[in-house]
């Protein structure tokens, strides 16, 4: 399993390139950073029978590139890996990296006897969906792991998972590249017409790569110079709401901009950002840093409730947060 394409995985690979791991590592970082191609690589690696860095010819190997090596399995919040169903009665829609029904079935796994390699390894991707009682499902497993079984958990928040889990396991901390690696990275995909200035600070590699593969690498400048001039009084709020009913993209991603930009204003204010080419009104008005991280707070609340009632208005909804959006900068 090729790497290579992930520069800044560089680090963690040459840290651990000697596979002396822990039985629990947990691979930590925002979302778009190559984790889950991370802890592949790794699985693959210590399953190899042949303990080789360019080994992709073992039984061993071959078994893990198509899918069916006996001594691997993994859980993400959609699906898991077929020999999961044996281990569990429950429902296969339940044997998820959200669930305890999904974690039990994985410690199961985890617990018998290695077949093909000389190891058993399991991957928990979208970790960070684990409720409590998942966590501590899992927590009894890592308890009592042995030397050749590993769980690799992928997380897209860090200090997410209790204290106890964190003390049992080794910690890989994968940071988004600096806006140079990133652009040299992006060039080198053939995205010769884009750049870090066309999405939003902080952006990671693949977010980025997975919005201009959907045609949506225009929608934050779009986004942030429409707010941008209403803030300056350029744009008038049907205007404003006239452009955002024409932006499709579902009502909680609309609130999800609002928010990102709110949020970019609030670093650049605070110099934890660059400026922005689409966000000027930094250089004519100072902005309240309370009451900026109040209204983002309440456009959270606002995004959890609509999650529960979908049927929120949308148009009313927008109209509320755009006027006190005015008031922040009149």
């Amino acid at each position: 399993m090729n790497v290579d394409r992930f520069p800044w995985l560089k680090d963690a690979l040459n840290a651990n390139q000697n596979l002396n791991f822990s039985s629990s590592i947990i691979i930590e970082g925002q979302s778009g950073l190559a984790k889950s191609k991370l802890a592949e690589y790794f699985a693959q690696k210590l399953l190899c029978t042949n303990g080789l860095n360019d080994c992709d010819n073992c039984n061993s190997c071959s078994y893990f590139l198509a899918g069916s090596h006996p001594d691997y399995c993994f859980l993400s919040k959609d699906s898991c890996s077929s020999v999961l169903h044996t281990y569990s009665k429950a429902k296969k829609d339940s044997l998820t990296s959200k669930k305890i029904e999904g974690i039990r079935s994985l410690n199961e796994f985890i617990s018998m006897t290695h077949s093909v390699s000389k190891k058993r390894v399991a991957v928990i991707f979208d970790a960070n969906l684990m409720n409590i009682n998942a966590q501590n499902a899992l927590l009894k497993t890592l308890e009592e792991l042995p030397e050749n079984k590993h769980i690799f958990i992928v997380s897209n928040q860090r200090k997410y998972f209790l204290p106890t889990i964190y003390s049992r396991s080794s910690i890989i901390s994968i940071n988004n590249p600096d806006p140079q690696m990133i652009n040299q990275w992006i060039s080198d995909q053939g995205y010769i017409d884009f750049s870090t200035l066309n999405f939003a600070p902080n952006s990671s590699p693949l977010e980025i790569e997975n919005l201009i593969n959907n045609d949506k690498a225009d929608l934050y400048i779009k986004i942030s110079q429409n707010l941008n001039s209403y803030c300056l009084g350029r744009l008038t709020t049907p205007d404003l709401l006239k452009f955002y009913k024409e932006t499709n993209i579902p009502f909680d991603e609309k609130i999800n901009s609002i928010i990102l930009f709110l949020k970019t204003c609030l670093g650049i204010n605070q110099d934890f950002y660059k400026s922005h080419p689409s966000i000027t009104l930094i250089e004519k008005t100072k902005l309240d840093a309370v009451a900026v991280s109040d209204l983002i707070e309440e456009l959270v609340d606002y995004k959890f409730k609509l999650n529960k009632v979908p049927a929120l208005n949308e148009q009313i909804g927008l109209n509320n947060f755009f006027y006190k959006i005015k008031n922040l900068v009149s």
